[in-house]
């Protein structure tokens, strides 16, 4: 395999959007998941914030991840106001991938939702990370038969899962 990208989701791969969620995201204080602070910063391919937004768009969503100290990690952000529709429909994917200017293959994508983020990747023919671990739930996932290409209960377990994709 050889990937080129890994795209994560925003809310609740990265950041925790229960706490403060009445704040817009401007003005929100910085809730990290557990994990983005520690490997983040050891990761070696481009990296990408695929983000299912209601109303920022891509220079808010910059902002955040600016505030954050993370902005530098990520060359590409697209969100679902930029892209014109919400994971899990295929638009945003598409939408996605050639603003990245990447192919299916060439991305992995990390999510906390079944019914959004694996979902649609995984039907627009996207390999998944599924974050499994309770720390990751989010109020809005709901039951779904889908199924990751891979699952990983936390972020720290994804540095040891490329190692794994890159060595086969």
């Amino acid at each position: 395999m050889s990937l080129k990208a890994v795209a994560f989701d925003l809310g609740h791969t990265l950041m925790d959007e229960c706490r403060d969620q009445h704040v817009p995201i401007d003005a929100r204080p910085v809730h990290l998941m557990p994990g983005v602070s520690d490997v983040l910063p050891h990761m070696t391919l481009q990296l990408a914030v695929w983000a299912n937004m209601r109303v920022a768009a891509e220079a808010d969503v910059r902002g955040w991840l600016d505030r954050a100290g993370l902005g530098r990690f990520f060359r590409w952000v697209i969100t679902s106001v930029d892209a014109g529709g919400r994971k899990p429909a295929p638009e945003f994917f598409e939408y996605a991938l050639e603003r990245c200017g990447l192919a299916k293959d060439d991305v992995l994508f990390v999510g906390n939702q079944l019914n959004t983020d694996i979902a649609g990747a995984e039907a627009f023919g996207i390999r998944t990370v599924w974050l499994s671990g309770p720390a990751y739930r989010s109020h809005d996932d709901a039951p779904c038969t889908v199924c990751p290409t891979y699952t990983i209960r936390t972020l720290y377990d994804l540095p040891a899962l490329l190692q794994r994709l890159h060595a086969s």
